[in-house]
């Protein structure tokens, strides 16, 4: 049994586990979720990923996490806050994927409010962050409903990112 993180109106957010690694590595190895980053992963790729997921979360308590919809029990993607070192600054990313099968329904949009509610609530953070390419309209609409705002480009892993925040406090 996974440990639920936050629930929102449809969805589910529990801690990423060994029973989910299957639908983990369908959505890892999708090429149309995967257009906009490096590449896809393969199996032992997947494995690996689960891992450090897993890793993460035991030593700091955030990672991405499975998105389930409530109605069905069924995985559906992966979101969560990420440690991430942007220009020398520490960072916590609101960061998910959603397979193919369950876009234009919203998913992404709610999971990713879930996950901002949780880091100003339970994480007590001033701020958010996403990075997104700029190729990524899907996600820039995504970041924008959840009240991002874009600030500047960073490169990140190598590649271009938009950086867009949620600041706290100052509505």
């Amino acid at each position: 049994m996974s440990k639920e993180i936050l629930q929102t109106e449809r969805l589910i957010l529990e801690e990423l586990t060994e029973a989910h690694f299957d639908d983990l590595y369908d959505l890892l190895s999708n090429e149309n979720v995967h257009r906009y980053f490096p590449g896809t992963l393969n199996i032992f790729e997947s494995r690996e990923f689960l891992e450090k997921v897993r890793r993460n979360y035991r030593e700091d308590r955030t990672s991405f996490w499975a998105v389930i919809r409530k109605e069905d029990k069924r995985f559906i993607g992966i979101c969560g806050l990420l440690k991430q070192t942007i220009e020398g600054k520490d960072e916590l990313e609101v960061a998910y994927r959603i397979n193919d099968r369950y876009w234009g329904k919203g998913y992404g949009t709610e999971a990713a409010a879930g996950c901002v509610e949780y880091a100003k609530e339970v994480l007590k953070r001033e701020s958010v962050i996403s990075l997104i390419r700029e190729v990524n309209h899907p996600s820039i609409r995504v970041a924008q409903k959840n009240g991002f705002i874009y600030e500047r480009d960073t490169l990140f892993k190598g590649i271009w990112h938009g950086v867009y925040r949620k600041r706290f406090g100052s509505k």
